[in-house]
C-alpha cells in the first residue's frame, strides 16, 4: 500500500487529476444512480398512493353527486305531487322512472353500467335495475359474505347522519361468477323523508386498484427508460468530459510551470512569505485569483440570500430581507417597493418599517398602467433621461426603478433614489449587484404571493365574495377562543333570503346569482368591518359580530334586514326586491360551544320564516328542547 501510495505521488499532476476525475465518476455514477432508483421508487410509491386516494375521493363525490341528482328529481314529482298536478302515485311511478333511468360508467358492453337503486327504510326494495325481481321484496335481512346486513347498515347511516357511505361486498355486473361471487363496494346513500326512500349508488374497490395497477405499470416503465436514457448519456457526457477535462488540465499545468518560475523570480525580490496567495502578479492569472475569489464570496451570499428568502414563512419576511439587504448591504437610503396586481390594475406600497415615503403619484396604486416600470417591463433610469417618468415627484432626485419579471409578467417594482445627480461607477457596479440579488429573489416573492392567493381563494366563495364554510371551519376554533379571552360577547346572525327559490324558478340561476350578489353587497355595507359574514349555504349567510350586546346585535340584525328591503336589484330589465328572515343568538350568552349557538340562530331564523318572514328573531332557550345539536 505504501509503495502504491509512493507510485501515485510519484506521477505528474496532469495524471493524478486525471485519474482522480475517473475515480469520481465512477463513485459519483454508481451513488448517485443508486440514489436515482431508490428515490424514485419511493417517489413512485407515494405518488401512487396519493393517486389512489384521489381517485377514491373522484369516485366518492362522483357517486354523491349522482345520488343527489336522483334524489332532486324525486323531489321535483313530489313538488308536483304536493301541487296537485299528480296523483301520489304517479309521482313515485314517474321518481321510480326516472331513478331507473340513471346510467353512468356504461362500458362497450351495453349490459355492464353503475345505477342507481331505492330501497324504502325498513329494508323494502323499490328499485334495483339490474335485479328487478328483487322489487318489493324484502331485503332487511341481506348478509354479504362478511355478515354486514347491508340494508340495515343503510338504514343505520341514514338515521344516525341523514346520509353517508356505505363499505360492505355486491355482487358485480357481467362477472364471470354470475353473481355468486361479491367485491367490495363503497356506496353513497341519501334520503328522501316524505316518502322514506333510500336512494343510493356505489363504486366497487377493485376498479379502482386496476386503474392504480395501470398507473403503476406506467410509472415504473418511465422510470426504467428514463433511467437507461440517462446511463447512456451520462456515459456518453462523461466521456467528452474527460477529454475536455484533459484538455483544460493540460492549460491549467502548462500555467502552473510559468508560474512556478515566476514565484522563483518573485521570492529572488525578497516577497514577503506573509502574502497568502503564492502569487499575487496582474497578469492574467492574478487577475483570475482575485476574480475567482470575489464571484465565490458574492456567490455565497447570494445563495445564501435566496437560500434565507426560500425558507421565510411568507412574502412579507422576504420584503423585510430585502429591506434590510438594500439598507444594510447596499447602503441604499432611500428606497420603495411596490407590489403589482395585474388581475386589477393596480400596485400597492410596501410597508415594512412604516418610515417608507412614496416618492410617486398616488394614481398608480389605482392603475398600475401609469407606472413607466410596469407598462413597459423594462427598467426606468433617470440618469440616463431626466424626468424620465411623470409620475415620480421627488424631481430634484435621480430614480433607478427595476421591475421584477416572472413568467413575463412585472410582479413587483424596486425604485432605488439617489441625491447624486450623475451616474458614478460606483452607482453602476451597485445596481449591477441589486439587480443580480433581484433576479433571484423575484420568483420566491410570485411564488409566496401565489401560495398566499391561493389560500385566501380557497377560503372565499367565488360567487358573492365572501368567506366560506372551509373559512368557518379553520376560524370558528380562533374566534371563540377569542371572544372568551377578551371576555366579551359575539352576536350569531343567521341569514336567509325569503322566496328565494322562486327568483331561480321564475328568471333563471343566472338572475339568482345576481340576486344573491346583490343581497350580499347590501349586507357588507350594513356591517362593521370588524364583523365576518360568510356564505352559509345556497341562500343563507352567517354573520359574525364581535364585541356587542344583545341589543347591539339586534340593532345591526334590523339594519341588515332594512338595507336588503330597501335594495333594488335590475337585473335584464327586471327590478327584484327580497328579504331577509334573521335569527340571532349569542356567544357565549346562550351557549358556550360556537357550534350550538349557530344551531340556535338557525332554530331562531326558522322560527322568523314561520311567524311571516322579513323579520328578527332573537333565540330563547324553549324554541330548543333537543339535548343534542
Amino acid at each position: 500500500m505504501r509503495q502504491l501510495k509512493e507510485w501515485f505521488f510519484s506521477r505528474s499532476i496532469k495524471f493524478k487529476v486525471l485519474a482522480s476525475f475517473l475515480v469520481s465518476v465512477v463513485l459519483i455514477g454508481v451513488v448517485g444512480y443508486s440514489y436515482y432508483i431508490v428515490s424514485n421508487i419511493k417517489y413512485i410509491k407515494r405518488e401512487t398512493e396519493i393517486y389512489r386516494n384521489r381517485l377514491e375521493e373522484n369516485q366518492k363525490n362522483m357517486v354523491r353527486n349522482i345520488v343527489n341528482i336522483a334524489l332532486d328529481g324525486i323531489d321535483k314529482y313530489y313538488e308536483a305531487y304536493r301541487k296537485g298536478e299528480l296523483t301520489e302515485e304517479q309521482a313515485m311511478r314517474k321518481s321510480i322512472d326516472f331513478v331507473n333511468s340513471i346510467r353512468y360508467n356504461i362500458g362497450k358492453n351495453l349490459n355492464l353500467y353503475d345505477y342507481v337503486w331505492i330501497n324504502t327504510l325498513d329494508g323494502i326494495m323499490v328499485l334495483d335495475p339490474p335485479k328487478p325481481q328483487l322489487n318489493g321484496k324484502n331485503v332487511w335481512d341481506l348478509k354479504d359474505r362478511n355478515g354486514v346486513y347491508v340494508f340495515r347498515e343503510m338504514a343505520r347511516v341514514i338515521k344516525t347522519q341523514g346520509g353517508g357511505f356505505v363499505s360492505y361486498c355486491w355482487p358485480k355486473l357481467g362477472s364471470s361468477s354470475n353473481g355468486k361471487e361479491c367485491y367490495p363496494k363503497v356506496s353513497y346513500v341519501g334520503y328522501f323523508y316524505p316518502w322514506k326512500w333510500i336512494v343510493g349508488s356505489g363504486f366497487y374497490l377493485d376498479d379502482v386498484d386496476k386503474a392504480v395497477d395501470d398507473y403503476l405499470k406506467r410509472k415504473e416503465k418511465d422510470m426504467l427508460i428514463t433511467t437507461l436514457n440517462s446511463l447512456l448519456t451520462g456515459g456518453f457526457i462523461s466521456i467528452i468530459a474527460g477529454f475536455v477535462f484533459f484538455f483544460i488540465v493540460s492549460c491549467i499545468t502548462n500555467r502552473l510551470r510559468e508560474v512556478g518560475e515566476l514565484s522563483k523570480k518573485l521570492a529572488e525580490e525578497e516577497i514577503s512569505p506573509q502574502l497568502k496567495l503564492p502569487y499575487k502578479g496582474s497578469d492574467e492569472l492574478g487577475v483570475l485569483v482575485k476574480n475567482f475569489n470575489d464571484f465565490i464570496d458574492e456567490s455565497y451570499k447570494l445563495m445564501m440570500f435566496k437560500k434565507t428568502i426560500e425558507e421565510d414563512v411568507d412574502v412579507n419576511a422576504v420584503y423585510r430581507r430585502l429591506f434590510d439587504l438594500l439598507r444594510d448591504d447596499f447602503g441604499i437610503r432611500r428606497f420603495n417597493v411596490y407590489e403589482v396586481n395585474n388581475s386589477k390594475s393596480s400596485m400597492k406600497q410596501v410597508v415594512v418599517y412604516g418610515t417608507e415615503k412614496m416618492e410617486c403619484k398616488q394614481d398608480i396604486l389605482l392603475s398600475c398602467n401609469l407606472c413607466r416600470a410596469v407598462r413597459t417591463a423594462k427598467e426606468v433610469d433617470s440618469f440616463v433621461e431626466k424626468n424620465v417618468c411623470l409620475s415620480f415627484t421627488s424631481h430634484d432626485k435621480n430614480h433607478v426603478c427595476i421591475p421584477l419579471l416572472v413568467g413575463g409578467t412585472v410582479g413587483s417594482v424596486v425604485q432605488l433614489i439617489f441625491d447624486e445627480k450623475e451616474k458614478t461607477e460606483a452607482i453602476e457596479k451597485k445596481i449591477k449587484r441589486i439587480k443580480i440579488f433581484l433576479k433571484e429573489a423575484a420568483p420566491v416573492i410570485e411564488a409566496k404571493r401565489l401560495l398566499s392567493q391561493l389560500k385566501e381563494s380557497t377560503m372565499r366563495d367565488p360567487l358573492t365574495g365572501l368567506y366560506n364554510r372551509r373559512f368557518l371551519d379553520e376560524f370558528a376554533a380562533t374566534f371563540s377562543a377569542t371572544i372568551k379571552r377578551r371576555n366579551t360577547q359575539a352576536g350569531i346572525l343567521m341569514c336567509d333570503i325569503d322566496f328565494f327559490k322562486q327568483v331561480n324558478d321564475v328568471y333563471g340561476h343566472n338572475v339568482g346569482d345576481e340576486v344573491l350578489r346583490g343581497v350580499v353587497r347590501a349586507i357588507s355595507k350594513s356591517i362593521r368591518e370588524s364583523d365576518i359574514a360568510v356564505r352559509y349555504g345556497g341562500e343563507e349567510f352567517l354573520v359574525l359580530l364581535q364585541d356587542v350586546n344583545d341589543k347591539t346585535a339586534f340593532e345591526i340584525a334590523e339594519r341588515i334586514r332594512r338595507d336588503v328591503e330597501k335594495t333594488e336589484i335590475t337585473v335584464q330589465g327586471n327590478i327584484i326586491r327580497k328579504t331577509l328572515s334573521i335569527g340571532i343568538s349569542i356567544f357565549p350568552k346562550d351557549s358556550k360551544n360556537l357550534w350550538q349557538c349557530i344551531k340556535f340562530s338557525d332554530v331562531a331564523m326558522y322560527k322568523a320564516k314561520e311567524a311571516g318572514r322579513n323579520r328578527v328573531v332573537r333565540f330563547e332557550p324553549d324554541m330548543w328542547t333537543e339535548e343534542n345539536y
